[in-house]
């Protein structure tokens, strides 16, 4: 069983996330002007951080004790856990913002803002983190080490 740690993957994902939010942004302005293009990123990672830490949905959500993890398991190498925080919204978002590119580059744009917000939520995400929680990615089971 190869286990993730939740803080050194949400650490490892969000400049990833960040370089590409910013690179997609940047073509967005290339194809459509740098102001427009600047205010739909801004908006879209302002208004997906704020969503992230305040869902009201959370308040319902019952989080179960992490389980002791189990002895023979392993940390999966940090490559892998950061490609396989990825799957599938760094690149769902990714492959839309370049579907958009030329037809509406300010959706690219915002989209590219939607990469740069989960960024940060990422990176608060991670900062915050106990690092004694991993997950278990194939049974979303969080363990405590």
């Amino acid at each position: 069983m190869k286990l993730h740690s939740l803080k050194e993957r949400a650490l490892l994902v969000a400049p990833i996330r960040i370089i590409l939010g910013l690179a997609w942004i940047a073509a967005a302005a290339s194809r459509a002007g740098r102001g427009p293009s600047l205010l739909a990123g801004v908006s879209a990672a302002l208004i997906l951080v704020f969503i992230a830490f305040n869902d009201p949905r959370s308040r319902f959500i019952r989080s179960a004790e992490p389980q002791p993890a189990p002895p023979d398991a392993d940390v999966a190498p940090r490559l892998e856990q950061a490609l396989k925080a990825m799957l599938p919204s760094t690149v769902g978002v990714s492959v839309l913002a370049a579907i958009a590119l030329f037809p509406q580059p300010i959706l690219c744009a915002f989209l590219g803002g939607v990469s740069v917000g989960l960024g940060a939520a990422a990176a608060l995400s991670g900062l915050l983190a106990d690092p004694a929680l991993y997950l278990d990615p194939a049974t979303s089971t969080v363990y405590r080490r």
